[in-house]
């Protein structure tokens, strides 16, 4: 069994490290910390990462990608997510949008939105949740109603990422009301979302100052062309568009486990390096420990992308360990090592590791719902692998 990655891909790791000191900016990470507006520095970063095809590796080079392997995308994602800049996998267009598209999207809706993607022009947002329906996508109640060359829609969605400063959206609406099996019922839309009339965005935040959206539909025109797949099969469509939001590597959570490590090899009390306490290496030994699992678990999701292969449980699994036992345990453990230090925010004068932990603490729970519950996580466990019954 080779754990390894080819010289190839090693000298690509190589060089989107290289790149990623030299481009990636304070302005850049508080953008993807807070999913706020991006920044020039961001939209330059993307630009640059399209131009060589490493913002859309798997797509084919027709579209701006690379028609890498899902190993070789499974580096350039983990380079990006260490350097804490703003990744793919944090980017809609590039990890839901373009994806689907390319399986589900027809010629012109390629040619249309794939280049733009692929080069870091455009951004889209997700509107799936409605303040009735949240894990239970069937039950969304966004009205579209067929006038022959457009639908209408009307209704709310809540927790549209990026909605109020994204170029698209990626909307999902009911079009038939009276299908008994509502799931038979859904659709999948774009909207434009800087031209089209009767949308009201306003910004919701939670408390670690991540923002996201709540946006109104009164009277919106959605043209006939920008329905994607077939009317009445969305539910399907945003299914297969979930497990690319759910794929996941580890470098996002190495890097704060490192800085966390050397602050305990550093830090002294009582004239002794916080290391020394066995409590505290034992904690990180736990960390060590989690992250090694999740991140051979993300190799091996990788490597069955690359065969083809049907992958609903891996991909549960592996976004189960890496919100609770990494992202949860890692928040955790750092807040009671630094104490209340570790409570002050970014820009304090006293907080350690630039307030990151007190960050990730209060961001934790978010991780916990989106792109799928850890219920929705566990049901998927329990019913696919072990064969358990649904109710």
């Amino acid at each position: 069994m080779e754990f390894s990655f080819t010289p190839e891909q090693e000298q690509l790791r190589k060089e989107v490290r290289a790149l990623l000191q030299k481009e990636v900016t304070a302005e850049s990470r508080l953008d993807f910390r807070f999913d706020r507006p991006y920044s020039q520095d961001t939209w330059r970063l993307l630009r640059k990462l399209g131009e060589r095809g490493w913002l859309c590796p798997l797509y084919p080079e027709e579209w701006g990608g690379m028609a890498a392997s899902p190993l070789d995308n499974y580096v350039i994602q983990d380079e990006l997510s260490y350097a804490f800049a703003p990744t793919p996998c944090a980017l809609i267009g590039a990890m839901v949008v373009g994806p689907t598209l390319l399986i589900h999207g027809n010629e012109e809706q390629k040619k249309k939105y794939l280049p733009m993607i692929a080069h870091g022009e455009v951004e889209f947002s997700m509107g799936y949740t409605e303040p009735g329906s949240g894990s239970d996508l069937a039950s969304l109640s966004l009205k579209a109603e067929d006038k022959g060359d457009y639908f209408l829609l009307n209704g709310q969605k809540m927790f549209s990422t990026k909605a109020d400063f994204a170029d698209y959206g990626w909307v999902a609406v009911r079009t038939d009301l009276e299908n008994p099996k509502k799931h038979k019922g859904i659709s999948l839309v774009i909207i434009d979302l800087k031209n089209t009339k009767g949308l009201t965005i306003r910004p919701i935040y939670n408390m670690s100052g991540y923002h996201s959206t709540e946006v109104f539909y009164d009277d919106v025109k959605v043209p006939k062309e920008n329905l994607v797949g077939d009317l009445n099969n969305g539910f399907y469509i945003i299914g297969a568009a979930l497990l690319f939001e759910r794929a996941v590597t580890v470098g996002g959570f190495r890097r704060p486990l490192e800085l966390l490590i050397e602050y305990c090899k550093t830090t002294k009390r009582n004239g002794k390096p916080l290391s020394a306490d066995p409590l505290i290496r034992h904690k990180l030994a736990d960390l060590e420990m989690k992250l090694e699992v999740t991140r051979v678990l993300s190799y091996r999701l990788s490597w069955m992308q690359a065969h083809r292969m049907f992958a609903l449980t891996e991909v549960a699994i592996t976004k189960l360990l890496s919100t609770e036992m990494v992202t949860c345990d890692l928040a955790n453990t750092g807040m009671q090592i630094l104490g209340h230090y570790g409570e002050l925010v970014p820009g304090s004068k006293w907080a350690e590791l630039q307030g990151w932990f007190a960050h990730m603490y209060q961001e934790a729970p978010h991780y916990k719902i989106a792109g799928g519950t850890s219920e929705i996580q566990r049901q998927i466990i329990a019913t696919r692998t072990l064969g358990l019954p649904r109710g």
